[in-house]
């Protein structure tokens, strides 16, 4: 059974003895269930040294760093051996740190005040899993990263989809916000199975997704001027969509022409009807519609359109949203 006190080991609270009294000396060797070892507050010297031998030798570990736990990397030389790094350190003020942690498969690099160049990717060649979160300068550095399989970017124009194309183990891609419009260059993206859209307010062109043939999974979130879906019949690889606050979209009958579907997400559109789903009566492969509406009456006509693959929700508004940012 999953255990939250496992799962995650906080380490600024080792300076707290009721903290150590209920839960145990924070610097105690990691449990299996472990996989998340963060704090949000300055360690000391010799408490990074406890950290970093308590992390070394669990590459599933990811270190999370947070709020004002520090104003530099310099601790990162105390977990060389580091696989998995998320930086949410809003005041940071040097990055040079990084360079203690080249054998980095993911990184989270958090919004932060100043202004960081990206070249220092170019030194992190094993990077499979990156998510930058308004970082921009020397935003092509990417375009190095050979082994990456997923990308994500926020508040992060990209300035020309061409700077994609060198990335030919990606597959799974997350644009939120920004002002990216030109989606053309996708398709090309040749091992893509994953992608996720949100907030994009200038985005109104959405016709490269209908030549998107290796796609699995597609999220789309809050993007008000899109106002149609292209067809979405030739995604014969396509199993699960996801839409949520696509206040434009009223026909849903492009995702219904997909002939793999299984899974559908509504979420927060409660402008539609229960005739708008009518299009999946007799879906050949629909084994789950999540009606998340936020208008009761509509979830509960989709239930009973569809009694055996739909299911509600009672609280309005409460319908899953796609986040900025990954999940510390």
């Amino acid at each position: 059974m999953f255990d939250p006190r496992l799962h995650r080991r906080f380490l600024d609270f080792a300076n707290d003895p009721k903290f150590a009294e209920r839960f145990g000396d924070p610097f105690r060797p990691l449990n299996p269930q472990c996989r998340v070892v963060q704090w949000a507050s300055p360690l000391t010297p010799a408490q990074l040294q406890q950290a970093g031998a308590i992390t070394a030798g669990h590459p599933e570990v990811e270190l999370y760093v947070y709020d004002k736990g520090s104003e530099d990397l310099d601790f990162l030389e105390h977990f060389t051996t580091l696989r998995r790094l998320h930086v949410a350190l809003y005041w940071l003020a040097d990055i040079a740190g990084f360079s203690h942690v080249r054998d980095l498969e993911e990184l989270t690099f958090g919004k932060t005040k100043a202004t960081f160049s990206l070249r220092f990717l170019e030194r992190m060649p094993r990077l499979r899993q990156l998510f930058l979160v308004g970082h921009k300068k020397d935003l092509a550095s990417v375009q190095g990263l050979a082994a990456l399989e997923s990308l994500g970017l926020s508040g992060i124009t990209l300035p020309d989809p061409s700077l994609l194309l060198p990335l030919k183990k990606l597959r799974k891609l997350q644009l939120f916000f920004g002002a990216t419009t030109d989606l053309s260059l996708l398709p090309r993206l040749g091992s893509l199975e994953q992608l996720s859209l949100m907030r994009i307010t200038k985005l109104t062109d959405l016709r490269a997704l209908g030549d998107l043939t290796g796609l699995k999974s597609l999220k789309l979130e809050w993007m008000r001027n899109v106002t149609q879906l292209p067809s979405l019949e030739r995604l014969t690889r396509l199993e699960n969509v996801e839409l949520g606050q696509m206040k434009g979209i009223t026909d849903l009958t492009p995702i219904a022409a997909v002939p793999t579907l299984r899974r559908l997400l509504i979420g927060d559109m409660r402008h539609l009807t229960p005739s708008h789903f009518r299009c999946f009566i007799g879906h050949p492969r629909l084994e789950e519609i999540c009606a998340y509406t936020g208008k009761i009456s509509l979830n509960d006509a989709i239930v009973e359109m569809f009694p055996s693959i739909a299911h509600g929700e009672t609280p309005v508004g409460t319908a899953p949203r796609a986040e900025y940012t990954p999940s510390p």
